[in-house]
Parts: C-alpha cells; sequence; structure tokens
C-alpha cells in the first residue's frame, strides 16, 4: 500500500501524461464476502490524461482519489457484467457527481440491463437532490449529462485514442441461444491503445471467444477463483444449508477460473503477461495457483493489490 499523505493513500508512481495507458487495478476483492484490507472488483486505465473506469465497485470512487484520479476527470465507465461486487460503485459515482455538481458527458458501456440499473440509481436520487435543492445555486445534473451505451458479444467502440472490444464469455452459463442467455450477459474486454493491448475477463469460466479475444495481448487481466475456499468461506460466515453451499461450488466452478485454468488462458492466447485480480485466496492458495499457472504458462505473472499499476 503507497504511503500516507494528508490522510490519503496515493499511487507513488501514478501516470501523469506519460502517453502510455497503464492499468490500475482499484479493488481486487472478489464478491460476495467483504475484505478488510481490499476493496471490490474496480479498475481504471489511465495514461494521465483520460481515465477509462472498468467495473465499479464498492470504494471505487475512494480508490481513485488514493490513485491520484480526479472524479471530475473520469468521463467513461465500462462495466464487464452486472453483478453487485461489481457495480456497487456506480450508485457513489453517480451521486457523488450529483453532489459537486460535476459536470458532463458521462459515458457509461454495459451488457444489457445496464440502462435500469442508471435510471434507478438516477431515481433514487429524488430524496437527494430534493433536500439539495433548497441550497442557493444548486442546480439538478441534467440525465443528458449521462449517456448509457449498452453493448454485447461483438460490440466495437473507441474512447479517445482506445479501441474497445467485448466478447460474451461463460460467466452466467446460460445455454446459447436462450432467453437467458440474451437477458443476462457477462463481457469480457479488448483495449488497444496505441502502445499496447490488454484483455480483462472480467468474471468467467473457461472460454474459447476469451481465448480468441486475448490472442497475442501484451497483458491479460483474469480474474481466479479456489471454489473449495470461497465455499468453505461462504459456509463459515452465512447460514447456509449443504445443498446450497453445493450448488453455490458448482457454479464457481463451471462460471469462474481456477488457476491451471488461467494458465491453460494465457498459454493457448499466447499472451504476453498476465496479472490476476477478483481474487480470493489466502496466501498459502496463491502460492499453490502460483505453480498451477506456472505449469502451463511460462510468462510472467502477478497477483495484483490494490492500487498495483501495470
Amino acid at each position: 500500500m503507497p504511503e500516507e499523505a494528508d490522510g490519503v493513500y496515493a499511487a507513488q508512481t501514478a501516470p501523469h501524461g506519460n502517453q502510455e495507458f497503464r492499468w490500475i487495478t482499484l479493488g481486487t476483492m472478489s464478491g460476495p464476502l467483504p475484505s478488510a484490507v481490499r476493496h471490490q472488483p474496480a479498475n481504471v486505465l489511465y495514461d494521465g490524461m483520460e481515465p477509462i473506469v472498468v467495473d465499479c465497485g464498492d470504494g471505487a470512487v475512494d480508490q481513485l482519489a488514493r490513485a491520484g484520479i480526479s472524479l471530475p476527470a473520469v468521463h467513461t465507465v465500462i462495466l464487464s457484467h452486472l453483478h453487485i461486487d461489481h457495480t456497487a460503485g456506480l450508485y457513489g459515482l453517480l451521486g457523488r457527481r450529483l453532489q459537486a455538481q460535476i459536470p458532463g458527458p458521462l459515458n457509461i458501456y454495459g451488457p444489457p440491463g445496464t440502462l435500469r440499473i442508471a435510471n434507478a440509481i438516477r431515481s433514487s436520487f429524488d430524496f437527494a437532490s430534493g433536500l439539495m435543492s433548497q441550497v442557493p445555486g444548486f442546480i439538478r445534473q441534467s440525465d443528458a449529462d449521462i449517456t448509457v451505451v449498452e453493448i454485447t458479444d461483438g460490440s466495437r467502440f473507441t474512447v479517445g485514442r482506445i479501441d474497445v472490444t467485448a466478447t460474451i464469455n461463460t460467466h452466467y452459463g446460460y445455454p446459447e441461444g436462450s432467453p437467458e442467455a440474451s437477458r443476462y450477459q457477462s463481457l469480457s474486454l479488448r483495449f488497444d491503445t496505441p502502445t499496447r493491448s490488454i484483455v480483462y475477463t472480467g468474471d468467467t469460466g473457461p472460454s474459447e471467444k476469451v481465448e480468441r479475444l486475448a490472442l497475442g495481448v501484451d497483458l491479460l487481466v483474469s480474474e481466479i477463483t479456489d471454489p473449495d475456499q470461497v465455499v468453505g468461506q461462504i459456509s463459515r460466515s452465512l447460514p447456509f444449508p449443504s445443498e446450497v453451499l453445493a450448488a453455490i461450488k458448482r457454479r464457481f466452478e463451471r462460471e469462474h477460473l481456477t488457476a491451471e485454468e488461467v494458465g491453460l488462458l494465457a498459454s493457448r492466447a499466447d499472451v504476453k503477461s498476465v496479472v490476476i485480480t477478483h481474487n480470493p485466496l489466502t496466501p498459502e492458495n496463491m502460492a499453490r495457483a502460483r505453480i498451477a499457472i506456472g505449469s502451463h504458462f511460462t510468462g510472467a505473472v502477478a497477483f495484483a493489490a490494490d492500487l498495483d499499476i501495470y
């Protein structure tokens, strides 16, 4: 963790207009269990001038501040999927923009359902803005300042100097072509910058589409899990019956990546390096995971902490 100055942590090596986009892991924990030392999934792709927030878990706005990035500088948020651990920070991001009267534009990209979530958050501000409207000079932020673009499998768009490509992955596990698969989509994202290429898996199970998306990239930012460890932690924290725990374990096995599966993905896609995030593993299990990844992939592997920069 960077040293604290004036009560606020700041990433000591944060880029400042260096023309090369860096990946900053704002939050590296995985839901649903809270952590005393790490925040929920959030990242920022940043060249010192144009930050792109990628997923927006709990505490994302404060983590931006700790990384030395001001909220008014953020004009783009991209969501990989709409699970709470990846989206809860969007309420804070929109709410603090409202309170501080930060003008637009703000563009939010995400899978089907993103517009509904953004509208629900904004409608909830009626109470806050109703009180704030009594403050002389307060101007409610216009909905026109916020644009929501829903993206899906194969979507391509450009943010500044970055070309973004999305592909659907296997995190939700619904059969392809089913109504559920159309409604509930989890996306992996590729960012092609002028100097490097990055793929962010978001949450996914094994996926040939993600392998193709990541082919030859400079950096693969991958989730990881250990179903046995996670289910053990859940069983000690939440009063679920055994049959529910068994179902949760099956979902983690199908809809997330084990260490061996991360190694296979990196090897098959021939990526140059790997950063592990969305990481619930204990230090002991991380050591075992590094060995498992290395049995398939011989490139550099880093297990990210909050506010690491790559």
